[in-house]
């Protein structure tokens, strides 16, 4: 896979990424001393191999993204689908906040709020999946239609054997009568649907000092991108955010709005009920590691306690 790019190259080592639930991501040593790349081999196939490449393309020039330097949705050999993209030195957001230096984590949080206004600029013609058909890229089927997306869209999420399981009868009723109470207190998903990364989380960010100031360098992994509100990539970065320890607020927001990003009133409550229906959606993955699904738990009831 590697020489398909660079045929005279040796790799001396191989360097595989933590983190990863889906997807294999090696970073690649090279014995002559080139620039690292990052092999990422797709679990999925071709289609989301093109549909990543497809969003890099549309957004590189506004967005900062690492750059593909190859693309072979199809194999080589018989492997599975993967790209080389270049290596961007940096930390995920999460490695800058562990390390609590507040100014640093300040100015990322308000480089996250730019970076997502500018993928908001990215605008389509409806909601929808995000597909690519002869090489470009389109909207395909809304994951829902009609009125009332977010309860909808919960309770067939709870449909799934594995995420009763996992949450048990009681959470399960929890969860739907949730739903249904914040039915009007939700706005239209479908007004002026944008790009969403969908993933637009701690881990998915990496962030570097540029000029001495903490900046976005490049957002990772939009295979799960769609067309919808931008309240759900606000509501995913804002996840582990709490009112009574603040870590990102209000630096990202502000700097969201700041750079043309709009939130509704009391936008707050609303991106956490929204980002409710993902966090359930983690729960119908079946190879989940018992940490992971022990912190989706916990944030799910966070949230019917703080929010019902």
């Amino acid at each position: 896979m590697i020489a398909h790019a660079f045929p005279q190259e040796v790799v001396a080592h191989v360097e595989p990424f933590d983190g990863g639930l889906i997807n294999t991501n090696l970073k690649i040593h090279f014995a002559s001393g080139h620039h690292p790349v990052v092999l990422r081999i797709y679990r999925d196939g071709p289609d989301v191999a093109r549909k990543e490449a497809a969003i890099h393309n549309l957004v590189q020039a506004a967005v900062p993204v690492a750059r593909i330097i190859d693309a072979v949705p199809d194999g080589v050999d018989g492997s599975d689908a993967f790209a080389i993209l270049e290596f961007v030195d940096g930390i995920t957001f999460h490695q800058l906040k562990s390390t609590r230096d507040t100014k640093a984590i300040e100015e990322a949080a308000r480089s996250v709020g730019e970076t997502l206004a500018a993928i908001g600029r990215f605008q389509f013609s409806s909601t929808g999946r995000l597909l690519v058909d002869r090489e470009q890229l389109c909207v395909g089927d809304p994951y829902i239609e009609g009125p009332n997306p977010i309860p909808r869209l919960l309770d067939r999420i709870l449909e799934s054997e594995i995420c009763q399981q996992r949450l048990g009868t009681e959470l399960v009723k929890r969860l739907h009568n949730f739903g249904w109470l914040w039915t009007d207190r939700l706005p239209d998903l479908d007004q002026n649907p944008t790009l969403v990364h969908s993933d637009y989380g701690n881990r998915n960010i990496l962030v570097n000092q540029v000029d001495r100031h903490w900046r976005v360098v490049a957002v990772l992994d939009w295979e799960f991108s769609f067309s919808c509100s931008p309240l759900l990539d606000v509501g995913h970065f804002l996840r582990y955010e709490r009112k009574e320890s603040p870590i990102r607020e209000p630096h990202f927001s502000q700097s969201f709005l700041e750079h043309g990003g709009r939130l509704p009133e009391n936008w707050g409550e609303i991106v956490r009920v929204i980002d409710l229906t993902a966090l359930v959606q983690c729960l119908t993955i079946e190879h989940l590691p018992t940490d992971v699904e022990e912190e989706l738990l916990g944030l799910i009831r966070g949230t019917l306690s703080e929010l019902a």
